[in-house]
């Protein structure tokens, strides 16, 4: 499995425990070679009924991730209601680690 392939299946696990809590979920268009994400920063954009959730979906810690994207995401404003999260998929437990950002 490649890790685009990894990554799409994470982000559907995802996908799915948000639709199960209610939620409307906008993702990231990808283009053939070309990534893009919501805001150029996240994969998915979660709508409930009190907020909005931002949220970037990996398997890889959030250290791990370039020092630009870290500044991107901790930069992007977060008006009232909304939340910026960072959803790591760990495989030994199968489970998200969820760090608000």
């Amino acid at each position: 499995m490649n890790r685009t392939q990894k990554g799409k299946i994470i982000e559907q696990k995802a996908q799915a425990l948000l639709a199960q809590d209610g939620y409307w979920i906008e993702k990231a268009r990808r283009a053939k070679f070309q990534q893009q994400d919501l805001f150029g920063c996240w994969d998915l954009m979660a709508v409930g009924k009190k907020e909005i959730r931002f949220i970037q979906v990996s398997s890889e810690r959030f250290s791990s991730r370039s020092r630009a994207d870290q500044e991107r995401m901790l930069a992007f404003p977060r008006p009232v209601n909304t939340t910026k999260e960072y959803w790591r998929w760990n495989e030994k437990t199968d489970k998200f680690e969820i760090i608000t950002l």
